[in-house]
């Protein structure tokens, strides 16, 4: 399995080159998706070895009035008979009279692929409340009819799909935000029906090489692409001393490049990304904030993440029963 995962990253970058970007889409966007890749997935649910709590904010264009800002909340665990549960909290302001809050709640399955690798399939419901309020915005047409609600609010369900294949030092995979494509119901659009959610598609891949014994070097990649929309993409490498501190840098095309560093440190996660605008919306402010905090939960050994990130036979990196 691991001899194919080079190509299919490869694949995935050569899909992004290919490709250009589009600032359209209506997901918010995560600098460090690397360091907690159930934002990005929810088949993640339930792979780990340990119970992860994560929380973030992003706070967008630094300094502009009613900049972007982005809080999230999450955390998933494995239960027994290669099932995962998790779940995620949102609220997402997208700086103007835009806003999203909502709930995700995530089920998984896991497959034994081998004696190391396994494949898993997540499915999620969401529930999010969007927000439109135009009272306070300076507007060139005042009589435009999209403008006409005032302030809307609207509940709004879809699903998010997702499917992983991973190993001890690897992963990539699939996932479907909005699948969906619910209708939003909001008046002020002239045709409401056409006022939806819209289908995205994910891929992402990751390889922890180890350059040493104590230092590791991982690649990763995030495409991103809406139907009748040009393709967005992320590229990322983060080197990890001791499996404790990291640092990496970020590429996101015609959008920004991007600074992370972090540590974690037993049971406790930290991450900081800054993202240097290279668009014309550096005029606005060229800064970006992003920070992550962690809580590792310890799980019991013996279950079936232990096996198919590890292997039955390998209990650690450093360490191997023969």
């Amino acid at each position: 399995m691991k001899r194919y995962v080079g190509r299919i990253v490869g694949m995935v970058l050569l899909l992004a080159l290919v490709s250009s970007t589009a600032e359209a889409q209506q997901l918010h966007r995560r600098t460090q998706f690397i360091f907690n890749t159930y934002l990005v997935n929810p088949a993640v649910v339930g792979t780990k070895t340990y119970s992860p709590i994560m929380a973030s904010y992003r706070n967008q264009w630094t300094g502009f009035d009613n900049a972007p800002t982005t809080y999230t909340l999450s955390g998933h665990t494995q239960l027994p008979n290669k099932i995962g549960i998790g779940g995620i909290a949102y609220h997402d302001n997208t700086g103007g009279a835009i806003s999203r809050t909502g709930v995700e709640l995530t089920g998984s399955y896991h497959i034994d692929l081998n004696n190391q690798d396994a494949i898993s399939f997540g499915l999620s419901g969401v529930v999010s409340q969007y927000k439109f309020d135009n009272t306070d915005l300076v507007v060139f047409d005042p009589n435009d009819e999209a403008l006409i609600g005032g302030m809307e609010s609207h509940v709004n369900f879809d699903a998010n799909f997702g499917m992983l294949v991973f190993g001890p030092n690897y992963f990539f995979g699939l996932s479907i935000p909005q699948l969906i494509q619910t209708q939003l119901k909001l008046e002020s659009n002239g045709t409401p029906k056409d006022n939806r959610n819209a289908r995205h598609f994910y891929f992402m891949g990751s390889y922890k090489y180890y350059i040493t014994e104590d230092i590791d070097l991982q690649p990763s990649a995030l495409v991103k692409f809406v139907v009748a929309s040009p393709v967005q993409f992320d590229v990322n490498a983060k080197v990890t001393y001791k499996d404790m501190i990291f640092a990496g840098l970020t590429y996101r095309h015609k959008d920004a490049v991007a600074f992370m560093a972090g540590l974690e440190w037993n049971q406790f996660a930290f991450g900081y990304a800054y993202d240097l605008t290279v668009t014309d919306a550096r005029s606005f402010s060229p800064h970006t904030h992003e920070i992550t905090l962690g809580y590792y939960i310890p799980r019991k050994r013996g279950g079936f993440t232990d096996r198919s990130l590890l292997g039955p036979k390998i209990i650690s990196r450093r360490r191997v029963i023969k």
